[in-house]
């Protein structure tokens, strides 16, 4: 749907733009400074010639812009990273103080594992000792 629209649009702009010739092909002289002088040319030439150079002159300016933006994305990129980085680094940091309480928590219970079984072996040891002086 999109490609007839653009079609119907382009018909009507070249209609236009014969049309615009037709009716103004009277011969201009065109005067620049210290008096020199062209040949004569048909109006419509002279007016299409001056859009086509204003179109043109605006590209050059939209393409320096362009460039300029250009540039400052890659800057705000570069910056986005270094911040991203930077907050993953203090996330990781922040997240160390909680790993150390789980791993100072892992190290009580085996502590604790371990003290109660050697409380067991010394038990077990005292029921065999046992055991064996009255048997």
């Amino acid at each position: 749907m999109k490609n007839y629209i653009k079609a119907v649009f382009l018909i009507i702009v070249l209609l236009f733009l014969v049309t615009f010739g037709i009716k103004n092909n009277q011969p201009v002289r065109l005067n620049y400074y210290f008096e020199w002088h062209t040949i004569d040319f048909p109006l419509y030439i002279l007016a299409y010639a001056s859009a086509i150079i204003g179109i043109f002159i605006g590209m050059l300016i939209g393409i320096h812009s362009r460039f300029q933006q250009r540039r400052k994305i890659k800057i705000l990129a570069k910056l986005t990273d270094e911040l991203k980085a930077k907050s993953e680094k203090e996330k990781k940091e922040e997240q160390r103080p909680e790993e150390q309480k789980v791993d100072e928590k892992a190290e009580e219970t085996q502590k604790e594992n371990f003290s109660d079984n050697k409380a067991a072996d010394e038990k077990a040891g005292e029921d065999q000792t046992a055991t064996q002086i009255i048997s």
